[in-house]
């Protein structure tokens, strides 16, 4: 028999890019949403209103002038995207007549609306991340990746006709949820489809990196954030004719359900793709579909049942799960802090988000090589240590600037930073991610992931509003950002363990052993001690 398991039915065929094509898709409707605020929320310079131009020497300082100049009636605005904020007026932490929305608002400590639309995404991500695992277990991966993505289409093309602040904003919620969806599930289910021993190079060639070059270019020929929310979803309409035409529900999930003949359909699809030489009988196909459901049903009668509590019984698991978690909610916080105050960067935005998409895909490169090339002397505490502290003295630097009032002189080295800061942060959540998977055992390793995974959403969530905080002096955003990163340095490197080559922990710690252990390191200091005396 030519297959001993349902992974050997993948293989480097034809059917590999339709996969790969879904994926670029997807990944693509994903971002275009997940980052669609970047433009679509860009603010734009009030260098004045009326007759008087303001003596400022950054956006922020024209933005106090202008709130403090109430009574304004025809404020100037440069930019070069049509935001929401342009279009409605939406300036600095000034706006039109007060509505509901704004009590919402000061629940989160801020009063600019525009920002807020961003928090609103985040936390319908939040939600969408925690219930399409359920519904995709319980109803398919196909069926609900196709479900959220049909719902992206609907909610995107109806909040592109928003004519108010407000519904923009509740659409951006539910515009949130579809994505968190798909993050979740469209991901699974994409690399259920991929071979075992290709999927990391296929999934680093499709990657959210080069695609931020991608939607840079959509901004740029629509310069309107209703008319590219539409072109946009041209992509989102693609992905899901691919998905409900061209490929069938994930023979592994059908397994895992027990749907044998509709397990055995799938993969018949799937041969099809393949060379004759190298197709599969159909009794191959119904011997592999019988024995992956055998053996699937044993595993699960033999597997022990984990919870989240199980997170923060042992202290040491205990300590590594807060340690992972705070540093996955560092990231995210500094990351969406970041790329959603490109409004304030000198030069094109639409060449700063390019260039984004592009260090990240280079640093990601980098990170990459020298991992492998770099043996123990590269570690995963290394490497972190390297990129937090990297972007830590990037935060600093500018905040430098900010505070002594350098800006004009420094913009170009504001824009560097900024760039080349949110350009690391991209490695950072595959090392997380990957640390994470080497750290915890077997048994509550999905659990530990999606634990820490929420906590990076949290960051999601209120990082955009990191620069709406007034704490009384200029830069004051920079330096939340840089004593985020340096806390996070910090307890990572006392806290977590190096993992690289090391092998991947089976059972949970014993505390009984945990005593021995102790206890022989005890003695062993004792007789150390003995003999240099």
């Amino acid at each position: 028999m030519r297959i001993q398991k349902v992974d050997d039915v993948f293989e480097l065929d034809s059917y590999q890019l339709v996969v790969l094509a879904f994926n670029e898709f997807l990944i693509f409707t994903m971002l275009s949403n997940v980052v669609f605020n970047m433009f679509g929320a860009a603010a734009p310079r009030v260098p004045g209103c009326d007759d008087v131009i303001y003596n400022a020497t950054s956006p922020f300082q024209q933005c106090e002038q202008y709130d403090l100049h109430l009574d304004c009636q025809k404020p100037l605005m440069k930019y070069e995207f049509k935001s929401v904020a342009v279009e409605f007026e939406e300036l600095c932490n000034r706006h039109g007549q007060d509505s509901y929305m704004d009590s919402v608002t000061k629940l989160f400590g801020v009063n600019n609306r525009v920002r807020f639309s961003t928090t609103s995404q985040m936390i319908g991500i939040m939600i969408g991340s925690a219930v399409a695992g359920q519904l995709s277990d319980l109803y398919g991966r196909k069926k609900i990746t196709l479900l959220f993505l049909c719902l992206m289409l609907f909610f995107s093309t109806v909040s592109s006709f928003s004519t108010t602040i407000e519904i923009f904003i509740i659409f951006r919620f539910f515009i949130g949820i579809c994505c968190g969806g798909l993050t979740t599930v469209g991901c699974i289910f994409v690399v259920e489809n991929l071979p075992s021993a290709h999927r990391l190079w296929m999934s680093t060639v499709v990657t959210w990196a080069p695609n931020y070059m991608l939607f840079a270019l959509f901004a740029y020929i629509t310069g309107e954030w209703r008319y590219l929310a539409r072109m946009s979803n041209v992509m989102t309409i693609v992905a899901i004719f691919l998905c409900a035409v061209l490929l069938p529900e994930s023979p592994k999930y059908l397994i895992q359900a027990r749907k044998r003949k509709h397990a055995v359909e799938s993969i018949k699809y799937i041969n099809k793709f393949k060379k004759i030489r190298y197709q599969l009988t159909d009794d191959e196909i119904e011997s592999v579909v019988h024995n992956a459901i055998e053996s699937d049903a044993k595993s699960r009668a033999k597997a022990k049942k984990y919870s989240f509590i199980h997170l923060y019984i042992h202290p040491k698991i205990t300590i590594q799960t807060l340690v992972a978690s705070i540093s996955m909610f560092s990231v995210s916080y500094v990351t969406y802090g970041l790329l959603f105050n490109y409004d304030v960067l000198t030069g094109s935005i639409y060449m700063n988000a390019a260039v984004s998409g592009l260090l990240r895909y280079v640093v990601g490169a980098v990170v990459a090589v020298l991992d492998h090339f770099g043996g123990q002397h590269v570690g995963r505490k290394r490497m972190h240590f390297i990129t937090v502290s990297f972007i830590m003295c990037c935060m600093f630097g500018i905040f430098y600037i900010y505070f002594n009032d350098m800006v004009l002189e420094y913009k170009s080295w504001i824009r560097a930073l900024t760039l080349l800061a949110f350009g690391t942060t991209g490695c950072l959540f595959l090392q997380l991610l990957l640390i994470t998977a080497e750290m915890f055992p077997t048994g509550i390793r999905n659990i530990a992931s999606a634990h820490i995974n929420v906590c990076g959403r949290l960051g999601n969530v209120f990082g955009p509003m990191v620069f709406s905080y007034k704490l009384g002096f200029a830069g004051s955003g920079y330096l939340i950002l840089g004593i985020i990163c340096l806390l996070d340095v910090i307890i990572f490197h006392i806290f977590i363990p190096e993992t690289k080559n090391q092998p991947l922990p089976q059972g949970m710690p014993s505390k009984k052993k945990e005593r021995k252990d102790a206890e022989a390191q005890k003695t062993l200091v004792t007789i150390s001690e003995e003999a240099e005396l």
